[in-house]
């Protein structure tokens, strides 16, 4: 079995002894049921083209233009949230216009897998473990790189943002998507790279797995409390095989 980084979730306690205890939610690999992948950062690497959208609003409203390194730590509670970070709130809904229409051209392009991520949809589809894309990327723009990417017919959910009402973290977008796949919490697995996958897993008790592929290090999410850190998604399904 791969080396496995167990760490500290608050959301445990016992009843028997009356105290909060910090520890790991324990879940085993016969016991996963589900799993929901989030897309930017952990199944696939699309910075570039994000960035580029950053970079085409900045140049049309005559603004500084952000750091790639800034864009990518702020990426993960979607456009509408990281997109406040850099421009001033009088040109929020121009910056915002902007940057989808710009992303509507290139969403497609500058699309990678993220290491393992194929190895990973593959074991799921042998252990017969549902498979669900789970993230604040626009739903449907999620869905066409899928699409593209020859990933679809492996996923039985895409859902992501406009799809509902609700984003990640938001415990009914969690519980959402726990009912579409007719599962529940405890034998879930949340798959993301962020502190938002943290939460979200944690809002209704699934178990948190993450890999520092994305916009946070292996410290930060070991801060956040992830239940467990791989190196990277084929960790994930060696450990699930």
């Amino acid at each position: 079995m791969p080396l496995v980084t167990y760490l500290p979730s608050p959301q445990k306690w016992s009843v028997k002894y009356g105290f909060v205890l910090d520890m790991p939610l324990q879940i085993f690999p016969d016991s996963v049921q589900t799993v929901l992948i989030d897309m930017d950062g952990t199944l696939i690497d699309h910075f570039q083209a994000l960035y580029r959208c950053y970079k085409k609003v900045a140049q049309e409203l005559d603004e500084v233009v952000p750091s790639p390194e800034l864009v990518k730590r702020s990426v993960g509670g979607s456009m509408p949230v990281t997109i406040r970070k850099f421009f001033s709130e009088e040109k929020i809904e121009e910056a915002k216009n902007i940057w989808t229409e710009h992303f509507e051209k290139i969403h497609l392009e500058d699309v990678v897998l993220m290491k393992g991520a194929k190895e990973l949809l593959d074991t799921l589809a042998r252990r017969k473990i549902k498979a669900a894309i789970f993230t604040n990327k626009t739903g449907r723009h999620t869905r066409n790189i899928c699409q593209n990417l020859g990933l679809a017919d492996q996923l039985e959910l895409i859902l992501g943002v406009g799809d509902t009402p609700y984003r990640k973290p938001q415990r009914e977008l969690s519980q959402i998507a726990l009912d579409k796949l007719d599962t529940d919490a405890k034998h879930t697995i949340m798959i993301g790279d962020s502190p938002f996958d943290i939460e979200t897993a944690r809002n209704v008790g699934m178990a948190s797995f993450c890999v520092p592929t994305g916009s946070h290090t292996q410290e930060e999410l070991e801060a956040a409390g992830a239940d467990k850190i791989f190196p990277n998604l084929q960790e994930i399904a060696n450990w699930l095989a």
